[in-house]
């Protein structure tokens, strides 16, 4: 039996209705501000209603799954488009059948760090250490304008060195976007670089060492601290 993807969204959101936040919407407004719509549900809660949402509708077909995917984001409901990065980073088969034209649909309304975390960790990054993602796709990412847009290219280097992600480590390529945002003062790109560096020195702390010593007198003094907090106790702070 298909899928009726319109159904299963209202399924979703009325899911999502009953155990919304009030205070927790309101929280969203300073800590991950959005243009999308807050129901004010929790992590946990999101992850409780996919898993039921996955046993109560069958195995499906990848292809029908990554369409209600792209059609949870399209809503602009924050929850339901974490919903989707979550179904699809955590299920093998999903990514196996994600090729870069999908990206397009599931990279819409990215305008918070929570957003493009997830989506950069889970999936983007994923697919450009399988080489879905091409060099030359980051690259465009990080001339951006955009900031966001230049996030997602940090932050895909996390999913490069991080084992959990299918990360095998791959000091060049983190190195080479890090380089690039050295003298980006934005805010959230210098997180984004902070995050990066500490995920690659798990893996090359020399390379870390390398890289700090070479652009110390460039990098913010966030960057600094939290990145040689790291190297020295293990810890962000």
């Amino acid at each position: 039996m298909l899928m009726e993807t319109g159904a299963v969204v209202k399924e979703i959101l009325d899911a999502f209705s009953d155990i919304g936040s009030g205070e927790r919407r309101e929280k969203s407004k300073t800590y991950f501000p959005t243009g999308q719509q807050v129901m004010g549900v929790t992590n946990p809660d999101v992850k409780a209603v996919l898993k039921e949402i996955r046993r109560k509708h069958g195995p499906g077909s990848p292809v029908e799954w990554i369409g209600l995917c792209k059609s949870l984001v399209a809503i602009g409901v924050f929850e339901c488009q974490l919903m989707a990065f979550e179904m699809i980073g955590r299920d093998r088969k999903l990514l196996d059948a994600l090729v870069y034209r999908d990206l397009s649909d599931l990279g819409q309304h990215l305008d918070n760090w929570a957003s493009v975390d997830h989506y950069s960790v889970g999936i983007f990054g994923v697919l450009w250490g399988r080489g879905v993602v091409e060099d030359s796709h980051i690259d465009t990412l990080l001339e951006s304008d955009n900031y966001w847009d230049r996030r997602v290219a940090v932050v895909s280097t996390v999913a490069l060195n991080l084992k959990s992600r299918g990360g095998r480590g791959d000091t060049p390529r983190t190195i080479a976007v890090c380089e690039k945002v050295v003298d980006d003062r934005h805010d959230m790109i210098q997180k984004a670089l902070s995050w990066a560096l500490r995920e690659l020195s798990k893996r090359d702390r020399n390379a870390v060492c390398s890289f700090m010593e070479r652009y110390k007198k460039r990098l913010a003094n966030r960057v600094v601290r939290e990145v040689n907090h790291k190297l020295d106790f293990g810890t962000k702070n």
